[in-house]
């Protein structure tokens, strides 16, 4: 049984990391077939092409950097420090979360429960049948 506090996370999975981000809540800008994946952190309406036309704009970046992406934050960001820690930690969490369970699938596992705790914390039970041959 896995149980997840604090996890250190690399982003290998852009369709993962997309899906993430927009569990949270949160458009992004993709730019060169997810080689850079930037997250505006000053929500509006209408999302430019690309956020760094806009200095007004503050963004978190994703670059690709061959097997992993690489987070970039603008120097302006950090005025919101407290609101990227935020977002990163509940990234990092959701990500290693949809991670486990997207190769927990592809290993071939089914998932037969869930469980919430009182602590209303989910606990997915999965399961895997191997039949043996005699």
């Amino acid at each position: 049984m896995s149980h997840y506090t604090s996890i250190k996370t690399k982003y290998t999975n852009p369709g993962i990391l997309k899906k993430v981000i927009n569990k949270l809540g949160c458009a992004y800008v993709e730019h060169k077939a997810n080689e850079v994946i930037e997250v505006p952190m000053n929500q509006t309406k209408n999302l430019k092409d690309t956020i760094y036309n806009s200095y007004s704009q503050n963004y978190l970046s994703f670059k690709s950097n061959e097997n992993n992406y690489n987070i970039i934050v603008d120097s302006q960001s950090w005025t919101q420090r407290e609101r990227i820690n935020l977002f990163l930690k509940k990234l990092e969490l959701n990500y290693g979360y949809s991670e486990t369970i997207h190769q927990a699938l592809n290993l071939g596992f089914i998932r037969s429960k869930v469980l919430t705790t009182k602590n209303k914390n989910n606990r997915f039970i999965f399961q895997r049948y191997v039949e043996i041959k005699r």
